[in-house]
């Protein structure tokens, strides 16, 4: 059995754990920390040995004010530093919240938004200029155009053109009030024209389709909007995006051509057969987030010692995680007040989070004090330390004995959890976490 040197201070322990074992059989506290769990742990007092600290002097780690330890007082982001984003550096900024995911919100770096629950506009311009209206779902005068709000529109004044072709060549040469070129037709632009040189001839269409031929007496093939033309006679095709959904991409003329281009959110096609639609459903965002924030419908609520968290939610992500901030992730918060415990610390409980369902062992987590942190940063994972390694479980606990004079590891009173996808890319199971805080 190997005997290690324990620092005087009393230590918090937190761990992670997994597949991997410490072969330190006589350490107090847990510290192993694989890939696939963590594990991470302080010892007690009573050391001996070269690495006795001094527990009077500060910038050594053992919880002295202005050692960047974690107490408060030293600049590091703790309760009591005056810094108010975590980041060490004193300003009290407050953290970004930004609730339609576009980058720009109350104290964001990117700036403010004047309309936080629109994604495609932050400026006062947006917000002021952005319409539609022709009323022809494509739009002008938007910061950002997405499949929600498409755009820009050649002409915001006409209903019956959007792309720069229409507005081009929409037009009645023969004056019989039946127009050949448009994007599409209404009653106001009826047509296409069978023959826009002679004022006799004009509408003769039947149903166009987007099969690479003209079924319009103009000769113009697929010429209607690929939401008119798609699905295909008689498919229903579920979930699919009421707005720019579906393309018309026939691989050769006379064979269809309806291709699922978008999907409602939070449902995926993964199979790409165009007859049972977006078939996968990804996590609510009425229950989780996709990026971190403290808004309501990532959060898990409370826990104090000796409970746990009840009906957690069912979560899918179908594809591989493309990290922080990029979509591929669901967000949650959760509180875990030192004060909701029987006693104080060291017994105050201790904190497990792991998965209660991982099909195919798909998912792994990550956990932050901050927003703005890195992932395991405040000692939250001793043995790596930050930027720890994702895993399948996390525990955090006091790993002394009463009475402690000192705790140099800040309590987690709040954390982030980051769940994504590690391997099996677009498929559609499921993970469900569990979370507990258990008596000590």
């Amino acid at each position: 059995m190997v005997s290690r040197t324990l620092p005087t201070s009393l230590i918090l322990s937190l761990a992670l754990v997994g597949t991997a074992c410490n072969d330190d059989a006589t350490a107090d506290a847990t510290t192993t920390f694989t890939s696939a769990s963590t594990t991470a742990g302080t010892g007690d007092t009573g050391d001996t040995g070269d690495e006795t600290a001094d527990s009077n002097s500060t910038g050594d780690g053992d919880g002295d004010p202005g050692d960047g330890d974690g107490d408060p007082g030293d600049g590091d982001g703790d309760p009591g530093d005056g810094d108010g984003d975590g980041d060490g550096d004193g300003d009290g900024d407050g953290e970004c919240l930004d609730l339609d995911q576009d980058g720009y919100g109350n104290n964001c770096p990117m700036g403010t938004d004047c309309d936080d629950s629109d994604f495609n506009n932050h400026t006062v311009d947006g917000c002021a200029n952005c319409a539609d209206a022709d009323g022809d779902g494509y739009w002008v005068g938007c910061d950002v155009f997405d499949e929600g709000k498409p755009g820009p529109d050649c002409d915001d004044a006409d209903f019956n053109v959007f792309t720069p072709n229409g507005c081009a060549n929409c037009s009645d040469d023969d004056n019989d009030n039946v127009w050949v070129g448009c994007d599409q037709y209404s009653p106001e632009k009826p047509g296409p024209d069978c023959d826009d040189a002679n004022a006799n001839v004009g509408l003769n269409d039947t149903q166009e389709i987007c099969n690479g031929l003209a079924e319009n007496c103009a000769g113009e093939v697929d010429n209607a909007p690929p939401g008119e033309m798609c699905p295909p006679m008689g498919v229903v095709a579920p979930n699919v995006s009421p707005m720019g959904g579906w393309c018309c991409e026939p691989p050769e003329p006379g064979v269809d051509g309806c291709k699922i281009c978008g999907c409602v959110e939070q449902y995926f096609d993964l199979d790409q057969v165009v007859n049972n639609g977006c078939e996968c459903q990804g996590t609510s965002r009425t229950s989780s987030l996709a990026a971190c924030s403290n808004a309501p419908q990532g959060y898990l609520g409370a826990i104090g010692e000796g409970n746990q968290l009840q009906n957690a939610v069912v979560g899918t992500i179908p594809q591989l995680d493309n990290l922080i901030g990029n979509g591929r992730e669901d967000w949650y918060s959760v509180d875990f007040n030192e004060n909701d415990a029987a006693g104080i610390r060291p017994n105050t409980g201790s904190i497990r989070v792991s998965f209660a369902v991982n099909q195919g062992n798909d998912y792994r987590f990550e956990v932050f004090r901050s927003c703005q942190g890195v992932a395991f940063a405040g000692s939250l994972a001793l043995q790596y330390g930050n930027g720890a390694p994702p895993t399948r479980e996390w525990w955090f606990f006091d790993n002394h004995a009463a009475p402690a004079p000192q705790n140099n590891i800040a309590w987690p009173n709040k954390v982030y959890i980051r769940v994504f996808r590690v391997q099996n890319d677009n498929t559609c199971n499921n993970y469900q976490l569990a979370i507990q805080r258990v008596d000590n």
